[in-house]
């Protein structure tokens, strides 16, 4: 067997390294950084939604959804963490063999269930004793049995049996690892310790893929499995996962022997040599399948090395940041630095001119022409600056354009000029800057590509692509089309694809290959990251280049990339969505919640929240997963893509629903197989024709009572309102018998008839200032009678003058007093107009003028609450003796109608009068009427 093995081995190794062309791989890797619980697989298994089970040598297993890890062990129910096989029944049940026996988790359960296997001598097998290696496990869909196979033994689980039968038997493995048929025709093989073989369908090798190589995180590949998107994934001994990918790509870094990882310059060169700049180690270059250094002293090793370029001679030229320019003549170097002539040393790229000469651009002091002269084994310099027609002296990227010209690119700037370096143009030289006015963001240009001579393209950091054509008489620069926007804007290559219509765009994301139309305009986008086999993870500016064979080469923060078109399908299908779970109030909905109608779930009308909890296994796009859902019946309409995996619906009505579901990994343009859910929900109580007729008449019978209710409460109301219309009329008619007979007339005629005699004896000063006192009276008088309320300062001023109109008037003496309470003031208390003045008439003209030594008059105002208190008081003769005294006089006296009609206004308003008789002659009035406090 060691010697069949080792003719195998070498006859592999000896075609492996043969000119047969391979179709090439790219591989990922998941250990235990990545979660894998160990890193030896020793198992793998798809489930029907699309999880990979993974069996390890002591992590138990573990559930991957090409994101993350889920482990279960011996505290989930597994009889032992070290796993020697895993399959998959028709039911969807999972069997783990290990070294101490056999678990299965059932597809309705999230744990294990330990098994018995039986063995022919001591019914139980320990595998721990026997030191028994299984290596495979299927289902014979022939025999419905469970099979599991090793090199001594056929294990085999029949249906309707106890346990496990263990016949012994011959070496049932053929091979000397694992393999594995591929879709195309060919063939995975696993050598131990020796990688993996691509065959060809005759057996000859295509490709070996081992650790040495880097390709493989581990030599010895102990299980193969071909996921359902035709991806293969192998299990190895110390390495964790690996998944092969059909990218076209190929990763170099250290373990290739690269010299460092950040790769900041590449140059395809003449005699098939790849040059590489990387992490500032020195000159290297890529030839024979290997990478090599030219056998010379190297000044540049500790400095970055950011372009490299070759004159038509074939002499190398290295720019770097800080040591000038190296150039490399067959085995001897130079350094070209400001002390011979360079205006700085940190150059930004070196451009072929001639077949002895370079431009060297600077980061911000201009250009150099660099001549190199053979026969005198010299070099002569000329350095170019805003005399030579450079306006933008600080660059960030540079190109040659039209034959006599550059573009130079800086921050939302671009020179189209024809410095004096280059051979003279056709026409005379124009310098043109583009920017703002033509569509240039304000950002740094990172990179710049000319395709078909006119065609600019235009890398803006932070901002994205850009283009134009520089053909049109005031180019316009254009960004991408909103459906190309999840390019990255952070892009630091652009390099034309020499067999497609395409440009690859290298951003800190990886590269994305954006193919054009028939007009050169964007098309649509495919994206080469992580899962595509690029592992290079973040371009780096300008380094990038097309070899001799078509092969496009990427520098990365990580290593070296290669693409070679393959010309392979790479089109994945979006993967089919499932439903986890479907919970009704926050429970999953169980056989006791619905009854089935016609095969449908039926609900109450009281269960009508609904949640849905879906998701779909995609292992190779695990972060471009979208889903999108409806619920017919409720949403007609597709939801947005959307990356949550659950949705709740509260409150649904009664009829009949379909919730679907339907995963994409493409943005929504196409969509794997559906998942769906149907119920109904029946009609509740109020909707039944029994309840709907009892409702109709209890509403009737509620109609008619509220109607009859409504009738009487507007007969009420407006037997109210005609009240207070009344009420209203009668204090309009009092308020205006109040005016009219709020002066008695008498005391008008009395006043003038006075003011005249004072004029007839000649008394002019004392006329006067009666007229004086007898106007403002009157004028005080008419405006509050225009007035609902005055002040109690206006009221008492009004007072206060009548009395002295009165005592002019008059024959006999008036004393009189106005009294207000300590906590009134009298300009923040409002009361109606005129209340007192009749009152205080009467006492005049009844009280006092009985008297021939006249008397005194009282008025007092006190608050009480929201009232104002209103006392008239004198100490005439009494309502008796004015009553007789008034029989006595012709025509009966004056009669006090004014009296009659304040009472009636008081009561009206909610107020009192009183008036009383005092002891001794007398009379007392009380006033008690509603006021406004301010």
């Amino acid at each position: 067997m060691k010697a069949i093995h080792f003719i195998i081995a070498a006859l592999f190794w000896l075609l492996a390294n043969s000119t047969a062309s391979a179709q090439p791989y790219g591989f990922l890797t998941w250990s235990v950084a990545e979660g894998l619980p160990q890193s030896q697989v020793t198992a793998l298994a798809q489930d029907n939604r699309g999880y990979l089970w993974v069996g390890t040598n002591g992590g138990g297993v573990a559930r991957f959804d090409g994101n993350n890890f889920t482990a279960y062990g011996v505290a989930d129910g597994l009889v032992d963490n070290f796993v020697k096989a895993l399959a998959f029944d028709p039911a969807g049940n999972l069997h783990v063999l290990s070294r101490r026996g056999l678990a299965t988790m059932y597809a309705d359960s999230s744990s294990f269930q330990p098994q018995t296997i039986l063995y022919e001598q001591d019914l139980l097998l320990n595998l721990n004793e026997r030191a028994v290696e299984w290596s495979e496990s299927y289902w014979n869909e022939h025999r419905n049995a469970l099979i599991y196979t090793t090199e001594t033994m056929v294990a085999t689980l029949e249906p309707g049996s106890d346990g496990w039968t263990v016949p012994l038997g011959d070496n049932v493995l053929t091979s000397e690892g694992p393999s594995l048929p591929l879709p195309n025709g060919k063939r995975l093989q696993a050598v131990q310790n020796d990688g993996l073989y691509l065959l060809t369908d005759t057996g000859e090798p295509l490709a070996h893929y081992t650790e040495a190589a880097g390709d493989l995180p581990h030599d010895n590949i102990l299980c193969l499995l071909r996921d359902r998107q035709n991806r293969v994934w192998a299990g190895t001994s110390g390495g964790g996962l690996v998944r092969m990918i059909p990218s076209g790509l190929r990763y170099f870094d250290e373990g290739n022997g690269l010299a460092g990882e950040r790769v900041y310059a590449v140059h395809a060169g003449t005699e098939g040599k790849l040059w590489v700049g990387a992490s500032a180690r020195g000159m290297q270059f890529w030839e024979g399948e290997r990478f090599q250094r030219p056998p010379v002293e190297d000044p540049t090793i500790g400095t970055k090395i950011g372009s490299i370029t070759q004159d038509l001679s074939g002499r190398t030229y290295f720019a770097t940041d800080g040591k000038g320019v190296a150039l490399l003549d067959s085995n001897r170097v130079q350094l070209i630095t400001s002390r011979s002539g360079l205006n700085s040393d940190y150059v930004l790229k070196v451009l072929p001119t001639g077949p002895d000469d370079i431009l060297a651009a600077t980061y911000a002091k201009g250009l150099n022409e660099i001549k190199y002269y053979p026969q005198r084994d010299s070099f002569a310099i000329r350095s170019y600056g805003t005399d030579e027609g450079i306006e933008l002296l600080s660059l960030a990227s540079i190109i040659p354009y039209r034959e006599g010209y550059l573009l130079g690119g800086t921050d939302g700037r671009i020179q189209d000029w024809a410095p004096t370096i280059l051979p003279a143009p056709a026409t005379s030289p124009q310098t043109i800057i583009y920017g703002p006015d033509n569509g240039l963001p304000p950002a740094r240009i990172s990179s710049m590509l000319l395709r078909r001579g006119t065609q600019l393209w235009v890398a803006a950091l932070g901002y994205g692509l850009y283009y134009t054509d520089l053909r049109a008489q005031k180019p316009r620069f254009f960004p991408l089309p909103s459906r190309l926007r999840d390019l990255s804007t952070n892009i630091f290559q652009l390099v034309a694809d020499p067999n497609d219509l395409a440009i690859w765009v290298g951003t800190e994301r990886g590269v994305s290959k954006l193919y054009l139309n028939r007009d050169g305009q964007p098309d649509y986008l495919q994206h080469y990251g992580r899962a595509e086999g690029f592992l290079g993870g973040e371009t780096t500016r300008d380094a990038v280049t097309i070899d001799s064979l078509g092969r496009i080469w990427f520098g990365t923060l990580d290593g070296l990339v290669r693409y070679e078109d393959d010309r392979t399908d790479l089109y994945l299908p979006p993967p089919p969505a499932f439903l986890e779970s479907t919970q009704l109030f926050y429970a999953p909905v169980a056989a006791t919640d619905y009854e089935l109608r016609g095969g449908r779930p039926t609900f109450s009308a009281q269960q009508n929240h609904f949640q849905f909890r879906y998701g779909a296994v995609d292992l190779t796009y695990p972060d471009r997963l979208r889903f999108r859902y409806k619920l017919t019946g409720e949403q007609p309409d597709w939801s947005p893509l959307t990356s949550e995996r659950a949705v709740r619906f509260a409150g649904l009505g009664a009829g009949r629903y379909t919730f679907t579901v339907e995963a994409t990994t493409d943005g929504g343009k196409t969509f794997g197989e559906p998942a769906s859910y149907s119920f109904a929900i029946t009609a509740p109580l109020i909707r039944q024709g029994w309840f709907l007729g009892l409702l109709t008449l209890a509403l009737a019978g509620l109609i008619i009572g509220l109607s009859y209710y409504f009738y009487r409460r507007v007969q009420r109301r407006e037997a109210a309102l005609r009240a207070e219309l009344e009420t209203q009329n009668q204090l309009l008619n009092l308020e205006q018998k109040a005016r009219q007979l709020q002066m008695n007339p008498h005391f008008i005629f009395n006043a003038l008839n006075g003011i005249r005699g004072l004029i007839d004896g000649k008394n002019d000063a004392e006329a006067r200032r009666q007229i004086t006192s007898f106007a403002t009276l009157m004028r005080g008088i008419l405006n509050n009678s225009r007035q609902e309320m005055i002040t109690l300062e206006e009221e008492i001023d009004v007072l206060r003058r009548y009395i002295e109109m009165e005592r002019f008037c008059q024959r006999f003496p008036i004393d009189y007093t106005i009294n207000v309470a300590e906590n009134i003031d009298p300009e923040e208390v409002s009361l109606p107009p005129m209340l007192l003045q009749p009152f205080v008439e009467n006492a005049i003209l009844h009280g006092l003028a009985g008297r021939e030594d006249g008397g005194t008059i009282t008025v007092s105002f006190a608050l009480r609450g929201r009232r104002m208190q209103c006392t008239v008081e004198d100490d005439g003769i009494g309502r008796k003796a004015a009553a007789e005294r008034a029989k006595g006089r012709a025509g009966g006296g004056h009669k006090s109608v004014a009296v009659a009609v304040t009472g009636e206004r008081l009561r009206a308003g909610g107020g009192s009068l009183e008036v009383l008789d005092l002891a001794g002659g007398g009379t007392r009035v009380v006033v008690l009427v509603g006021v406004e406090v301010w």
